[in-house]
């Protein structure tokens, strides 16, 4: 009898162009009825052993000689559906299919990661027996008796570790009380996000909804319930309840037994997120997001894939969760650029939610209050269907804006960074014991240390741009690869003694606000004091409670706060992102500003906002201002219709790069030479020239840019264009970054 000969499809885990493709690989017999599409597999590769994925099985290989897969390693770690997704993500952004394939994988690549538990203290005791037990033990042994305090005015299980910070005691006290049978130790595996006080988020279910969220309900409510993919962009001013609309959609959703995803732009938005929705439907919530461990990632991940956690929070990369039957789709601030992935694949979110809908058949909704220029554009032209809360919620009034001009500040002789009208208000609600926000979208003391006698400015030696001076390490550091150099003196080219640190950064706002008021209490919230894995959460949850006056902070202050406390504004400089030189710097601008002015007047009160500019006149200042979008879009469009910039265009960056300048500049010399003589008519090529940041981490950037109509139907040729190249002569320790849709030119 002939044995039967059966063939699988895999991709190989390897990042390399030669393996970028399917290979086809014999089934031997004693693993005809083990191996199967979705599977994880060794199959031997270049000599050597290497883990593979089973994309497909063919009857008939590409090849006439086929080696055979060795054995399975993991059942079942893709679907066909997540096979489906890879491959449009491999030829939309044009990336390897197995950095594709990794973005669908469970977490750790289809190996079994096991969570380590975190161990909970719990009382083993009636709470009269323990109050009596812990008065006798106040005298002889007053840590034990510390720590029943402790567990009896924690509302939430507490861990071991929590316990011994809080006391400031050795884990010998809790050894005790567990050996007098006063407490249980119980390891168990925790759900991500219970590590503080996350019910200071929870705001009570409203009876009633506005008007204008009913209709919005109104509207999404037949598309869940004919599962279509209809597609909506919810364009509501700050604090009109989207999220509530949200939260409705998703109740509706699960009535037909669907799952949902919800994604926010920023990790910081996660617990108020969190905590909103699991108030609402406990833990059918699961989190996901990259501040997680590995552990914690896969259990979330296949506790999604079992379906027992049908709603979805995360950050841009939870737009892949495996969820079965997907019928709701959120992008939350939707306008944001977080939304874009900056390597390889380098998606943005809204287009794969897009996919994912359509082929799903899930309802997608794209909520901001500052929708993308391209999002207003496509719900204008009928794609998307535009809904609008135009007031916020129990008629609350939107803030009061002032808008100053800091050359008048410096001609009146005010040398603060504070204007006057900024320093009164906060003098006035911090004396109201109300809260402020101050927003500089820029961290570090000072942006540059620059020498007044020759000029010189300390520079990164890995990229070409200036360290940023850090006050409380009194270094100098860099954002891009972390290099870090102790502040010079005297001044390394010239010997001057006058090198200063020059320009504006979070610290030093900080450090003027306590001059200022000694007695305020800050907080500041930048990529420096958000390392730590709940470090957003605490430092919010810290705000929210009322253990600070001011929180200080980078643009991830201005992305959906909800506290109500916040009565005041700062915007201390709305220049920033304007001088950026980007075709999106001034809808930027009027997306931060806005967006930083909706966080005020979130309660009773009414907020007021106060936005410090040098350029007043510039109109997406204006725009922001007057807290008129409508106005904005008018004038932008009109600007990226006369410059054929999106959505008149599509754009593809290309960004080539190497440890040698030359070698970077002769590559891209070359890549340009391919591309003019296969580019459609439709196109045309800029470049190619150094990068704007011309050098990250010891390697020089070379930048051609493509612009041109229907680039996304030319797919195909990116794909046979970047392997020619990839594959060329010549072409060792040269990188191409294919963006295709970049979110900036920089």
């Amino acid at each position: 009898m002939v044995e039967e000969k059966v063939y699988a499809g895999v991709i190989v885990n390897l990042d390399i162009p030669a393996a970028d493709k399917v290979f086809h690989y014999r089934i031997p017999g004693n693993l005809l009825n083990v191996v199967n599409v979705g599977d994880q597999v060794l199959v031997p590769f270049q000599h050597r052993l290497i883990s593979a994925y089973v994309v497909s099985r063919v009857k008939k290989p590409a090849v006439p000689r086929v080696k055979d897969i060795i054995r399975n390693i993991s059942s079942q770690v893709l679907t066909k559906d997540r096979i489906k997704l890879a491959a449009w993500l491999a030829l939309r952004y044009n990336c390897y299919l197995i950095e594709a394939l990794r973005t669908v994988l469970p977490p750790g690549g289809g190996k079994k990661i096991r969570q380590r538990g975190k161990k909970f203290v719990y009382l083993k005791k009636p709470r009269e027996d323990i109050e009596k037990f812990r008065e006798s033990l106040e005298q002889r042994a007053p840590r034990q008796a510390q720590i029943l305090s402790y567990l009896f005015e924690a509302n939430t299980p507490v861990t071991a570790s929590e316990v011994v910070d809080a006391i400031g005691c050795s884990p010998a006290p809790l050894r005790t009380l567990v050996e007098k049978k006063i407490i249980h130790i119980k390891e168990q595996r925790g759900i991500p996000g219970h590590s503080f006080n996350q019910d200071i988020f929870v705001s009570p279910s409203p009876q009633r909804l506005t008007p204008e969220q009913e209709d919005a309900c109104k509207r999404i409510y037949p598309a869940l319930d004919n599962k279509t993919a209809c597609r909506f962009l919810l364009h509501g001013v700050t604090g009109s309840g989207k999220t509530e609309v949200y939260l409705r959609a998703i109740a509706k959703n699960l009535e037909y037994d669907r799952g949902a995803i919800v994604l926010v732009p920023e990790i910081s938005l996660t617990p108020q997120m969190v905590a909103r929705f699991r108030d609402r439907f406990g833990p059918r919530v699961a989190v996901l997001h990259s501040r997680l461990s590995l552990g914690e990632r896969y259990e979330e991940w296949w506790r999604i894939r079992r379906g027992e956690a049908p709603i979805v929070i995360g950050a841009r990369s939870a737009i892949f969760a495996p969820v079965p039957a997907l019928g709701l789709i959120i992008l939350d601030e939707e306008h944001d650029s977080s939304y874009k992935q900056d390597v390889d694949p380098r998606y943005q979110t809204r287009e794969v939610a897009e996919f994912r809908s359509q082929g799903e058949g899930a309802v997608l909704i794209l909520g901001s209050a500052t929708p993308a220029v391209e999002s207003y554009y496509r719900a204008q032209a009928g794609f998307y269907q535009l809904i609008f809360l135009s007031s916020r919620v129990d008629d609350r009034k939107m803030p009061d804006i002032e808008l100053i001009d800091m050359r008048s500040e410096f001609e009146a002789g005010n040398r603060s960074f504070f204007s006057r009208n900024l320093q009164r208000s906060l003098g006035t609600v911090l004396k109201n014991r109300e809260q402020v926000i101050l927003f500089l979208n820029r961290r570090g003391f000072a942006n540059f240390v620059l020498c007044r006698q020759c000029g010189y400015v300390a520079l990164c030696p890995n990229c070409n741009v200036s360290l940023t001076f850090h006050e409380k390490s009194n270094s100098l550091r860099c954002h891009y690869c972390f290099y870090e150099m102790s502040v010079p003196s005297p001044c390394p080219q010239c010997g001057s003694k006058y090198i200063r640190h020059f320009g504006l950064g979070t610290q030093r706002v900080e450090a003027e606000i306590q001059k200022l008021f000694p007695k305020a209490k800050t907080l500041r919230m930048d990529a420096d004091t958000t390392g730590g894995k709940d470090a957003h959460g605490e430092l919010l949850a810290a705000f929210a409670g009322g253990s600070a006056d001011v929180l200080i902070g980078t643009q991830m202050v201005t992305k959906g706060l909800d506290i109500a406390q916040v009565t005041l504004v700062g915007v201390i400089s709305a220049d920033t992102s304007l001088n950026f030189p980007d075709f999106r710097s001034g809808e930027r601008t009027f997306q931060l500003l806005t967006q930083a002015a909706g966080r005020a007047g979130r309660g009773h009160k009414r907020g007021k906002v106060i936005i410090q500019t040098y350029t007043p006149e510039h109109y997406s200042i204006q725009a922001a201002y007057q807290q008129n979008y409508e106005a904005f879009y008018r004038r932008e469009i009109r600007n990226r219709k006369r410059l054929h910039y999106p959505p008149f265009s599509q754009l593809i960056s290309l960004v080539v790069s190497a440890n040698d300048d030359k070698k970077a500049a002769t590559a891209a010399l070359q890549l340009a030479e391919m591309l003019r003589k296969e580019l459609p008519s439709t196109c045309r090529l800029y470049g190619p020239g150094p990068a704007p940041l011309s050098k990250i981490r010891g390697r020089y950037r070379h930048q051609l840019v493509i612009k041109g109509t229907n680039l996304s139907r030319q797919a195909k040729l990116w794909v046979t264009l970047r392997k020619e190249f990839e594959m060329g002569p010549g072409r060792s320790g040269i990188s191409l970054s294919f963006d295709i849709a970049p979110e900036s030119l920089l």
